[in-house]
Parts: C-alpha cells; sequence; structure tokens
C-alpha cells in the first residue's frame, strides 16, 4: 500500500510541475516566402542539436536578395542537381521550455514555382566560416 500511495505522490508531483511549465509549445513567428535555390549543393556548416556540423547545403536567395546564403533540409522539396529553382516556402518558429532545445523553426516546401535547368552564377565556394577547418603545416 505504501508503493502505490508513494507512486500516486510522485505522479501527482510531476504532473503539478509539468503544470506549472511556461505554457507548453508556441508559435512565436511564421511566414512565407519565396527562395531561389542554386543548381548544385555546398560545403557548409550548420547547427542543430547544440552543436555544429559540416554538410552540404542549399545555396539560396531569399526573395529578391542578389546575395546567396547557406540553407538547411527542406521537407518535401525534391531537388535535382543541375536546376534552379523558385520555391514559396513557410517558416515556422517555435518556443517550449520543457524541451532540451527550446527554440527552434521548421521549413515546409509549399510549392515549387519554376524550376529551370542551369548552371547558377555568383556562387561562394562554399559557407564553411573562416577558422572552421584548421589547415595543416
Amino acid at each position: 500500500m505504501k508503493k502505490i500511495l508513494g507512486l500516486l505522490v510522485l505522479v501527482s508531483c510531476a504532473l503539478g510541475i509539468m503544470g506549472c511549465s511556461k505554457g507548453g509549445r508556441k508559435i512565436t513567428d511564421r511566414k512565407e516566402y519565396n527562395l531561389t535555390v542554386a543548381s548544385k549543393m555546398l560545403p557548409g556548416v550548420l547547427w542543430s542539436c547544440g552543436m555544429d556540423y559540416l554538410t552540404d547545403v542549399y545555396a539560396v536567395k531569399i526573395g529578391d536578395s542578389d546575395k546567396w546564403t547557406k540553407f538547411g533540409p527542406i521537407p518535401g522539396f525534391d531537388y535535382t542537381e543541375g536546376y534552379e529553382y523558385k520555391i514559396r516556402i513557410r517558416e515556422t518558429s517555435y518556443l517550449d521550455y520543457s524541451m532540451g532545445e527550446p527554440a527552434w523553426t521548421e521549413y515546409e516546401l509549399i510549392k515549387v514555382i519554376s524550376k529551370e535547368k542551369k548552371d547558377s552564377e555568383g556562387l561562394p565556394q562554399n559557407f564553411i566560416p573562416d577558422g572552421y577547418i584548421v589547415e595543416e603545416e
């Protein structure tokens, strides 16, 4: 009987603590915009789960920008190298203090506007920050 009572007290305390959290998952921002996705992916550094990692990233122009910038995975986007795309995506930012990583952003493909076979121009060599890779002497 003491074990059951102890378990009930433990469960009640856990539920009480969870009830005192900052309200659970909240959407802090949501927007839609167009991207131009370059015809090839480039080496870059992304941040996820509290650490940086080296991977191939999309080179994109956001909206009417003339500058290429890095962009991570876009769920639902079926990319083929050698084609430059114009796509529309939705960006949703979340906040949830009960999670290990309390703030994050998710992307979703809304539609592919165009897909043109071409070599994208003016691309940088990579999106690896200076000093990230130390060269041996």
